[in-house]
């Protein structure tokens, strides 16, 4: 280990307790890869931290502590840039760098503070350093029942931390947590309480920084309180959420990590754009999102298909990059080994066969398949299907693998289930949409087949990134009929399907999130495969299949469209039956499931010691 910084010379001996503030910071943070030194109102986010802790009338000195990873020698440049020396250490061991910090700055008092908190309170800060100074004590926590907004700091005392270092070293939660042991240990150290900090003391809501979700918050409550970078009080912030709870929308989905948690990285491996279409890594997205969000656990993307495709994930918040599937195996065991992750999840119709992915096995400890018929299931841990006929058929001889089969695992290419209400207009809304490539031209066919029926309903086409001539598409159905409309550029059509009383896709991912919205659908499958699997939502009651695209006859298309249309009883029923058949929580539900099969996996080598 090595202190870094500016001309930094160890501090001088004192008569007087030294206060000091300890940063704990990497880049590699699995939910938001560098988010420590992401802008935040136009500065960094450690630029905040220390600007705040600057404030304080205790702490003499502030340090960073982050790994000896090279992805980190970033904080170490933000540290010779800002004034401010950066403890490196082992990646796996915070609590090794703690101590490390704690020696070099010759410091009787520590204040852990997380590199996530944007909105720390120097006073706040004092007041918990005040409390654990006058009961003589090695950390401190609130009086019983007192709330706070406030998080992200934790005072203790050299002799917690060398009690740490000494008893309780082995364990995760001091290795990686620090603080987090003497909560869950409250015997282990002579615990001060102080009292409410009344400014503070009510609930803020998810004030960290663990997602670009969080991310986008804080911007958004930076711009509402008008401050400059370093200016948004905590207690101004609270009385902002209380006049506009609406803000707390933000990220108020996002889980915060428990202690004993231990957080992972994912790597996601899927196909998409040109013939794939877009709904695998959409509906991958989501479920990453649910990983990242839910469950702490981070995700990266190996995209084998078309550039375009690997926007979603990039905007997403992901690393994303491009893989061949010819080469499928030896780039992902190259990424394996890269990046150490503890899932590999795969959403594919090309590229590594069984063989291949039993190799990848010994190099990650879980595997799962996403809605996979090939044999490269048979080598996966789990497989996750809706039920299509296709998945009761499939044969699971001599294959440890579990599968888990349906409507329960569907996973839609949206982050959000559901909008509230069903939103109507004076004429019937039919929503054509026939994937992000469209690769059979059938948005232009059932343009030109609907234009010759009755217009009393209207028409909006949705015209998919990926689709060829897509501008001269869009201009031909416009021209077709006056109530045709065109939709371009739409990365989330949840507004459509709420305006939507009919659709008319193409079967894939979109039929899924069709129903978990309650809109009445007629599906053309690409393949016959697909005609088969719309035969389930059908037999649901959540949509009509008319077979085949390519059999299908464009009367018997435009006559299933204006029947539906005009029948509103069964639309309702349609709409009920797919509201009960998919709920929209197939990413949560999925995430939530990995998250347990890899403890267990975890806890096996323990159980297996013991």
């Amino acid at each position: 280990m090595s202190l870094l910084g500016p001309d930094f010379l160890p501090p001088e001996p004192c008569d007087h307790l030294r206060i000091v503030a300890v940063i704990q910071a990497r880049m590699g943070s699995t939910r938001l890869p560098g988010k420590v030194l992401r802008p935040v109102a136009g500065k960094p986010l450690l630029w905040h931290i220390v600007h705040r802790l600057e404030r304080s009338e205790f702490i003499e000195h502030i340090a960073i502590a982050t790994s000896t990873n090279p992805l980190d020698d970033a904080i170490v440049q933000f540290g010779r840039e800002h004034g401010v020396p950066v403890v490196r250490g082992p990646e796996d061991d915070v609590l090794a760098r703690f101590a490390r910090a704690a020696e070099l700055l010759d410091a009787d008092i520590i204040v852990r503070v997380n590199a996530d908190a944007p909105f720390v309170d120097a006073g706040f800060i004092d007041h918990l350093v005040m409390a654990l100074i006058e009961q003589n004590a090695d950390y401190v926590l609130l009086e019983d029942g007192a709330t706070t907004a406030h998080e992200g700091v934790d005072p203790f005392s050299r002799r917690g931390l060398d009690k740490l270092m000494m008893d309780a070293h082995h364990d995760p939660v001091a290795r990686e947590h620090v603080t987090g042991y003497f909560k869950l240990h409250p015997d282990f150290v002579r615990v001060a309480r102080a009292r409410p900090y009344p400014s503070l003391a009510r609930e803020g809501g998810r004030l960290t920084i663990d997602t670009p979700d969080d991310l986008a918050f804080v911007e958004a409550v930076h711009e509402r309180l008008a401050a400059k970078a370093g200016e948004a009080s905590l207690a101004d912030l609270l009385l902002l959420l209380e006049r506009e709870p609406a803000l707390r929308r933000l990220n108020g989905h996002v889980q915060q990590k428990a202690l004993r948690a231990q957080s992972g990285l994912a790597l996601i491996r899927c196909d998409g754009g040109g013939q794939f279409g877009y709904g695998h890594v959409k509906r991958m997205v989501a479920l990453a999102k649910a990983l990242r969000d839910r469950q702490g656990i981070g995700a990266i993307f190996a995209v084998n298909g078309s550039a375009d495709a690997r926007e979603p994930v990039r905007a997403a918040g992901f690393e994303c990059a491009a893989i061949d599937a010819a080469g499928d195996e030896a780039a992902l065991s190259a990424l394996i080994a890269r990046h150490a992750p503890d899932l590999l999840i795969c959403d594919m119709r090309e590229g590594i066969g069984r063989a291949g992915l039993a190799r990848l096995a010994q190099q990650v400890p879980l595997i799962a398949v996403n809605d996979d018929a090939s044999e490269r299931r048979q080598a996966a841990d789990l497989a996750y299907y809706p039920p299509v006929p296709q998945a009761f058929a499939l044969d699971w001889s001599g294959s440890a693998c579990v599968p888990r089969i349906g409507w329960e695992w569907a996973l839609l290419g949206l982050s959000k289930a559901r909008p509230p209400v069903h939103t109507t207009s004076a004429l019937p809304v039919l929503l054509v949409t026939m994937g992000g490539s469209d690769p059979l031209g059938l948005t232009l066919r059932t343009a030109r087949v609907l234009a010759h029926c009755e217009p009393f309903f209207r028409a909006r086409f949705v015209i998919g990134p990926g689709m060829k001539d897509k501008g001269a598409v869009a201009q031909h159905i416009a021209r077709l009929a006056p109530n045709f409309e065109t939709l371009e550029g739409a990365d989330d059509l949840a507004i459509e399907y709420a305006s939507a009383d009919v659709a008319l896709c193409a079967f894939g991912v979109t039929a899924y999130e069709l129903a978990a919205y309650g809109v009445p659908a007629l599906y053309l499958g690409l393949t016959a495969d697909h005609a088969l699997s719309a035969s389930a939502f059908e037999r649901a009651g959540a949509g009509q299949s008319l077979g085949v695209a390519d059999e299908a006859r464009d009367v018997d298309i435009a006559d299933a469209v204006v029947s539906l249309l005009s029948d509103s009883q069964r639309r309702r029923e349609m709409r009920a039956a797919g509201l009960m058949t998919v709920d929209g929580e197939g990413a949560a539900r999925i995430a939530a499931d990995l998250v347990l099969a890899l403890a267990e996996k975890r806890a096996a080598p323990l159980r297996v010691a013991q």
